[in-house]
């Protein structure tokens, strides 16, 4: 049984949320979590105010050509930094345009829950099909989200 997404009630769904969590005059604080079905992971990025903004600019009408890669980082990998570190790479898998995103979530150890254990961040990677109308919805989303620091944007994968 999938489980209940927390916000929406509705069972949990394939695909990349962005949510703003926090934020003070130097950074931003979001929640990305995703999943694929089989795979899901939560990170909790600090990123600077203009990030989501500048996301959606590179990726805004993405696929140009079978040939167009976009990527997005989000936060910093490793264990010296904190939060967390996304990266979601966009790219066409044929000659007809169709669509994936490669997804990497690594998520802290927060030694708060787990003090006894000594272990390194965890990570999530996947791909998945996106439709270039879902990517589309995403980048007017992520615009909007950049702008409040408020809500959420929703990234919905193909079903195949």
């Amino acid at each position: 049984m999938r489980p209940i997404h927390r916000a929406t009630g509705e069972r949990w769904r394939a695909g990349v949320e962005i949510t703003c969590c926090w934020f003070d005059q130097d950074v931003l604080e979001i929640r990305v979590s995703a999943s694929n079905g089989a795979f899901s992971g939560v990170a909790h990025p600090y990123i600077a105010h203009d990030a989501l903004h500048g996301a959606a600019a590179v990726l805004g009408r993405f696929p140009e050509t079978t040939a167009d890669r976009r990527e997005l980082r989000f936060g910093a990998t490793g264990e010296e930094f904190a939060g967390g570190f996304v990266a979601l790479d966009f790219s066409c898998r044929d000659s007809s345009g169709h669509s994936v995103v490669e997804v990497k979530l690594e998520s802290k150890n927060d030694s708060r829950s787990e003090p006894q254990w000594n272990i390194r961040p965890q990570t999530v990677h996947f791909l998945a099909a996106v439709e270039a109308a879902a990517v589309d919805q995403f980048v007017k989303e992520l615009a909007q989200l950049g702008a409040t620091k408020a809500g959420s944007a929703w990234l919905q994968f193909r079903r195949d």
